[in-house]
Protein backbone atom coordinates (compact mmCIF):
# COMPACT_ATOMS: atom_id res chain seq x y z
CA UNK A 1 0.00 0.00 0.00
CA UNK A 2 1.07 3.28 -0.98
CA UNK A 3 2.47 5.80 1.84
CA UNK A 4 0.42 9.52 1.88
CA UNK A 5 3.14 11.25 0.53
CA UNK A 6 3.79 8.69 -1.80
CA UNK A 7 0.57 9.17 -3.16
CA UNK A 8 0.99 12.79 -3.38
CA UNK A 9 3.84 12.78 -4.93
CA UNK A 10 2.08 10.22 -7.70
CA UNK A 11 -0.48 12.22 -8.21
CA UNK A 12 1.75 15.85 -8.15
CA UNK A 13 3.55 13.47 -11.24
CA UNK A 14 -0.25 12.22 -12.98
CA UNK A 15 0.85 8.59 -12.09
CA UNK A 16 -2.12 6.42 -12.47
CA UNK A 17 -1.73 4.35 -9.50
CA UNK A 18 -1.22 6.99 -7.11
CA UNK A 19 -4.44 8.58 -8.40
CA UNK A 20 -6.70 5.40 -8.11
CA UNK A 21 -5.24 4.71 -4.52
CA UNK A 22 -5.88 8.56 -3.71
CA UNK A 23 -9.65 8.53 -4.55
CA UNK A 24 -9.67 4.87 -3.62
CA UNK A 25 -8.28 5.37 -0.14
CA UNK A 26 -10.10 9.10 0.76
CA UNK A 27 -13.86 8.23 -0.79
CA UNK A 28 -15.46 6.57 2.13
CA UNK A 29 -13.80 9.61 4.27
CA UNK A 30 -14.74 12.14 2.08
CA UNK A 31 -18.47 11.04 1.01
CA UNK A 32 -19.20 11.02 4.62
CA UNK A 33 -17.73 14.40 5.33
CA UNK A 34 -19.75 15.68 1.99
CA UNK A 35 -22.78 13.58 3.23
CA UNK A 36 -23.31 16.19 6.54
CA UNK A 37 -23.05 19.28 4.20
CA UNK A 38 -25.39 18.07 1.27
CA UNK A 39 -27.90 15.84 3.14
CA UNK A 40 -28.18 13.36 0.39
CA UNK A 41 -26.17 10.50 -1.03
CA UNK A 42 -26.80 10.91 -4.85
CA UNK A 43 -25.37 15.02 -4.49
CA UNK A 44 -22.83 13.53 -1.96
CA UNK A 45 -21.77 11.13 -5.04
CA UNK A 46 -21.52 14.65 -7.21
CA UNK A 47 -19.79 16.80 -5.17
CA UNK A 48 -17.42 13.60 -4.42
CA UNK A 49 -16.57 13.94 -8.27
CA UNK A 50 -16.49 17.31 -8.44
CA UNK A 51 -14.04 18.09 -5.27
CA UNK A 52 -11.42 15.38 -6.86
CA UNK A 53 -11.56 17.16 -10.46
CA UNK A 54 -10.87 20.24 -8.15
CA UNK A 55 -8.20 18.23 -5.89
CA UNK A 56 -6.24 16.60 -9.25
CA UNK A 57 -6.56 20.24 -10.71
CA UNK A 58 -4.97 21.60 -8.25
CA UNK A 59 -2.66 19.10 -6.55
CA UNK A 60 0.64 20.80 -8.18
CA UNK A 61 -0.24 23.61 -5.35
CA UNK A 62 0.05 20.52 -2.15
CA UNK A 63 2.65 21.13 0.05
CA UNK A 64 3.59 18.15 2.04
CA UNK A 65 3.21 19.08 6.29
CA UNK A 66 3.61 15.10 7.31
CA UNK A 67 1.34 12.49 7.75
CA UNK A 68 -2.62 13.92 7.25
CA UNK A 69 -1.68 16.80 5.66
CA UNK A 70 -3.20 15.25 2.24
CA UNK A 71 -6.27 13.88 4.15
CA UNK A 72 -6.26 17.30 5.64
CA UNK A 73 -6.12 19.27 2.35
CA UNK A 74 -8.65 16.85 0.36
CA UNK A 75 -11.13 17.35 3.31
CA UNK A 76 -11.25 20.92 3.14
CA UNK A 77 -11.72 20.83 -0.88
CA UNK A 78 -14.40 18.59 -0.40
CA UNK A 79 -16.30 21.23 2.18
CA UNK A 80 -15.58 23.91 -0.08
CA UNK A 81 -17.24 22.16 -2.78
CA UNK A 82 -19.80 20.78 -1.12
CA UNK A 83 -20.90 24.39 0.22
CA UNK A 84 -20.43 25.65 -3.22
CA UNK A 85 -22.71 23.30 -4.49
CA UNK A 86 -25.65 24.37 -1.69
CA UNK A 87 -24.89 27.69 -3.15
CA UNK A 88 -25.22 26.96 -6.68
CA UNK A 89 -28.70 25.34 -5.72
CA UNK A 90 -29.78 27.64 -4.01
CA UNK A 91 -30.19 25.54 -1.05
CA UNK A 92 -27.76 27.52 1.48
CA UNK A 93 -29.13 31.03 0.94
CA UNK A 94 -33.31 30.05 1.03
CA UNK A 95 -32.99 27.98 3.86
CA UNK A 96 -30.70 30.74 6.15
CA UNK A 97 -33.00 32.18 8.38
CA UNK A 98 -32.59 36.02 8.08
CA UNK A 99 -31.08 37.79 11.70
CA UNK A 100 -34.09 40.30 12.22
CA UNK A 101 -36.17 37.44 11.83
CA UNK A 102 -34.63 35.43 14.87
CA UNK A 103 -35.52 38.28 17.92
CA UNK A 104 -33.23 37.94 21.22
CA UNK A 105 -33.90 34.95 22.81
CA UNK A 106 -32.13 31.60 21.83
CA UNK A 107 -34.17 28.12 22.22
CA UNK A 108 -33.73 26.23 25.31
CA UNK A 109 -31.66 23.36 24.57
CA UNK A 110 -32.92 19.97 26.56
CA UNK A 111 -29.94 18.23 25.09
CA UNK A 112 -29.87 14.74 25.92
CA UNK A 113 -27.25 13.15 28.38
CA UNK A 114 -24.15 11.49 27.12
CA UNK A 115 -24.93 8.22 28.05
CA UNK A 116 -27.72 8.38 25.78
CA UNK A 117 -26.10 9.79 22.61
CA UNK A 118 -23.16 7.03 22.78
CA UNK A 119 -26.64 4.57 22.03
CA UNK A 120 -26.93 5.81 18.78
CA UNK A 121 -24.85 4.47 16.14
CA UNK A 122 -22.92 6.91 13.92
CA UNK A 123 -24.73 6.18 10.69
CA UNK A 124 -27.85 6.78 12.71
CA UNK A 125 -26.37 10.31 14.30
CA UNK A 126 -25.51 11.37 10.29
CA UNK A 127 -28.42 10.63 9.35
CA UNK A 128 -30.20 12.43 11.77
CA UNK A 129 -27.72 15.31 11.16
CA UNK A 130 -28.18 15.42 7.49
CA UNK A 131 -32.17 16.37 8.19
CA UNK A 132 -31.48 19.68 9.59
CA UNK A 133 -32.19 22.94 7.26
CA UNK A 134 -28.97 23.41 4.90
CA UNK A 135 -28.28 26.78 6.63
CA UNK A 136 -28.27 25.31 10.11
CA UNK A 137 -26.41 22.09 9.03
CA UNK A 138 -23.99 23.99 7.38
CA UNK A 139 -23.22 26.27 10.72
CA UNK A 140 -23.38 22.74 12.90
CA UNK A 141 -21.00 20.91 10.62
CA UNK A 142 -18.11 23.99 10.23
CA UNK A 143 -18.45 24.64 13.90
CA UNK A 144 -18.91 21.92 15.59
CA UNK A 145 -16.95 19.29 13.12
CA UNK A 146 -14.79 21.55 11.45
CA UNK A 147 -13.61 23.47 14.54
CA UNK A 148 -14.41 26.77 12.84
CA UNK A 149 -15.05 30.13 14.86
CA UNK A 150 -18.23 32.10 14.37
CA UNK A 151 -15.88 34.42 12.87
CA UNK A 152 -14.66 32.41 10.31
CA UNK A 153 -17.91 30.87 9.39
CA UNK A 154 -19.35 34.36 9.00
CA UNK A 155 -16.68 35.19 6.07
CA UNK A 156 -17.16 31.97 3.96
CA UNK A 157 -20.83 32.18 3.91
CA UNK A 158 -21.08 35.27 3.89
CA UNK A 159 -23.44 36.11 6.84
CA UNK A 160 -22.42 38.13 10.02
CA UNK A 161 -21.37 36.22 13.57
CA UNK A 162 -24.92 36.87 15.19
CA UNK A 163 -26.37 34.76 12.11
CA UNK A 164 -23.87 32.11 13.05
CA UNK A 165 -24.14 32.00 16.19
CA UNK A 166 -28.24 31.74 16.00
CA UNK A 167 -28.02 29.13 13.25
CA UNK A 168 -25.54 26.84 15.83
CA UNK A 169 -27.89 27.65 18.43
CA UNK A 170 -31.03 26.51 16.19
CA UNK A 171 -29.07 23.85 14.90
CA UNK A 172 -28.38 22.58 18.37
CA UNK A 173 -31.89 22.43 19.89
CA UNK A 174 -33.24 20.46 16.53
CA UNK A 175 -30.57 17.86 16.49
CA UNK A 176 -31.81 17.28 20.08
CA UNK A 177 -34.99 16.67 19.46
CA UNK A 178 -34.44 14.67 16.57
CA UNK A 179 -31.67 12.53 19.09
CA UNK A 180 -34.70 12.35 21.62
CA UNK A 181 -37.34 11.31 19.42
CA UNK A 182 -34.99 8.76 17.74
CA UNK A 183 -34.03 7.47 21.17
CA UNK A 184 -38.20 7.23 22.41
CA UNK A 185 -38.90 5.35 18.98
CA UNK A 186 -35.95 2.89 19.83
CA UNK A 187 -37.23 2.30 23.29
CA UNK A 188 -41.18 2.06 21.76
CA UNK A 189 -40.02 -0.46 19.52
CA UNK A 190 -37.65 -2.61 21.71
CA UNK A 191 -40.72 -2.64 24.16
CA UNK A 192 -43.28 -4.01 21.23
CA UNK A 193 -40.11 -6.98 20.18
CA UNK A 194 -40.20 -8.07 24.12
CA UNK A 195 -43.74 -8.00 23.94
CA UNK A 196 -44.22 -10.57 21.34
Amino acid sequence: MMSEQEIATGCKRGIASAQRAFFDIYSPHLMAVIFRYVGNEDDAKDVLQDSYVSAFGSIHRFKWEGNGSLKAWITRIAVNTAINHLRDNKRLTASQVPVESLGEAEPEIDEPGGAEVDTIDTPSLMRLIAQLPDGYRTVFNLYCIEGLSHKQIAEQLGINEKSSTSQLSRAKALLSRKIKEHINARSHNNEKQNKL
